[in-house]
């Protein structure tokens, strides 16, 4: 039982195999040749009524045989869309049609073959040839069966039955045909996978890639999460149609939050069908971490993926389609995902080290050329004071600047062996004593005011920040001879806006308003803003950096 069960199948396979690999023109070419040639012997067997018209029914079907055989002999060499077959399925429904007419009208043996047409306009055209198809049909139908309901013998009721008939099989067959359609759409859709992966802003490549799985499976809302294989750490991203919201996952958060909810996404890389419970356990965290429920839908599919690095699952609500359809999409897109995440992150790796061999080099180069120039600066300073008296105190002052600098410096040449670069620290004392560094450097006065609470901010952070201050002032007093420099600080949001203001000159013509170049560009790395207010009273630099970014 089991042998002849597995024999069967193994033979419709190979069939639906030599069905998918066939030329769909010739198939539907030799369809005709089989609906023609069947009808002559029908007609040789069983002459058909009324028996005047006879020879014209036997001449209409010579001419529709001839036409299958040309058409079987000298196919048309056209794409299986191609408009051009358009005139071929009207002149099978025309001839059809009259043959029908010649041979009993509503009642004939010929509007069997009618459906032919419906089938062939389906294939070629999908859901678009099946409405045409049937508008076709219908018009030959109500053609051929008005005049014979006027007769005198009245046969509305085959009239009728023929009229819903043909529209079911249209619409049934326009179902298969808009199913074809979208499911190439939706391949053509995945096989378009964003490519960029970790060029550029991460996070902005996130909300692509969402968008895109979004756009694959025609859901209203898309929750992806993912952590280290090792540490329950990681991320949440929720995309929805209006944009993304990515937020970070620590250890106590996705301890309390997941397990409260009883939620084994991650342990199960099979997608399926999220029940009334695994729902109510994922609005659960969506509450617990301030993020919208998803609207009200039909049903959610979720499916998991692990790699080296990360495991994680994405969660799919309400995708367009049948659910067996979103079931194999959302696994296929979750496994890619998971291996793009893979990937960022590998790139992420390598641009480090290439970034920390770098800096590496660079700092030795610093240490073993200007670090040194500058301990000998620093010893001449010293020899000169102690000979000249009367300028020590000037010569003490500028020693303590090149001193300042060279511990800059060799902070700089050590910071890649600083374990924690990555460490909170207190940013408003930085900032001013940056500022009192700032005003010794350049001789003007140098004032910092910060708004607001005081914050705790990662130190390389800082660093860039006390960047951003040190380039802007030294832009002041150089190009814009201020006396004068107010700095200040504010944190707004998830935002840290920057001001620099002076009473300088301002940038002149040729700057064209832009203001420096290269801090215009430090403040882009950060992937923040800048604006230039240049007024009568001086210049005024507002530089806005996204933390969430810039970390």
């Amino acid at each position: 039982m089991g042998r002849t069960f597995d024999a069967t199948a193994s033979g419709l396979s190979r069939a639906r195999n030599v069905l998918l690999i066939t030329d769909p023109n010739r198939l539907i070419s030799y369809g005709r040749l089989v609906t023609a040639v069947f009808a002559v012997i029908a007609i040789y067997l069983d002459p058909t009524q009324p028996v005047r018209y006879r020879t014209e029914a036997h001449d209409v079907l010579a001419v529709y045989l001839v036409l299958a055989i040309l058409l079987v002999a000298l196919p048309i060499r056209r794409p299986v869309d191609s408009l051009v077959h358009f005139a071929v399925h009207a002149l099978d429904t025309a001839i059809l049609g009259w043959l029908a007419f010649l041979t009993n009208e509503l009642t004939s043996p010929f509007f069997s073959f009618l459906p032919f047409t419906l089938l062939a306009m389906t294939v070629r055209w999908g859901f678009t040839g099946a409405m045409v198809g049937a508008v076709m049909l219908e018009v030959v139908l109500f053609t051929i069966g008005i005049p014979d309901i006027l007769d005198g013998e009245s046969e509305l009721n085959v009239l009728i039955i023929r009229t819903v008939y043909f529209i079911v099989c249209a619409v049934m067959l326009g179902y298969f045909g808009a199913y074809r359609e979208s499911s190439r759409e939706r391949l053509t859709r995945l096989a378009s996978w964003p490519m960029d992966a970790g060029v550029g802003d991460r996070r902005g490549w996130l909300a692509e890639l969402c968008g895109h799985s979004g756009a694959v499976t025609g859901c209203d809302s898309l929750i992806l999460i993912w952590r280290e294989q090792d540490e329950p750490t990681g991320f949440i991203a929720y995309w929805r149609r209006e944009g993304l919201r990515l937020l970070p996952l620590d250890p106590a958060t996705y301890r309390s939050v997941f397990a409260e909810a009883r939620l084994d996404f991650m342990d199960r890389t099979r997608a399926s069908l999220l029940d009334s419970e695994e729902m109510a356990g994922l609005n659960h965290v969506l509450d617990a971490l301030d993020l919208p429920r998803p609207r009200s839908h039909d049903y959610a599919v979720r499916s998991g993926f692990s790699g080296l690095r990360f495991r994680g699952a994405m969660i799919v609500v309400d995708p367009d389609g049948r659910p067996e359809d979103a079931l194999a999409l959302t696994e296929i897109i979750a496994a890619r995902t998971g291996s793009e995440l893979e990937h960022v992150e590998l790139v992420a790796r390598r641009a480090d080290s290439a970034r920390a061999e770098e800096r590496t080099r660079l700092g030795q180069d610093l240490h073993d050329s200007v670090l040194q120039d500058l301990t000998a600066t620093s010893l001449k300073l010293r020899t000169l004071a102690a000979r000249e008296p009367e300028m020590a105190q000037d010569l003490r002052a500028i020693e303590e600047l090149v001193t300042e600098q060279q511990r800059r410096i060799r902070r700089f040449v050590e910071k890649q062996r600083d374990v924690d670069a990555d460490q909170p620290t207190d940013m408003v004392a930085d900032l001013r004593r940056q500022a009192d560094l700032l005003q010794k450097t350049w001789g003007v006065t140098v004032a910092f005011d910060w708004h607001g609470r005081s914050t705790q901010l990662p130190r390389n952070l800082v660093q860039e920040v006390i960047a951003l201050f040190s380039e802007a002032t030294a832009n002041a007093v150089r190009h814009g001879a201020a006396t004068r420099v107010a700095l200040e600080a504010r944190r707004v949001g998830s935002a840290l806006e920057l001001g620099v203001a002076d009473n300088g000159r301002g940038l002149g013509a040729a700057a064209n308003g832009r203001g420096s170049v290269s801090l215009r560009s430090r403040a882009m790395q950060l992937g923040g803003s800048i604006a230039v207010d240049d007024s009568a009273d001086g210049l005024r630099v507002t530089m806005v950096i996204p933390l969430e970014v810039a970390a």
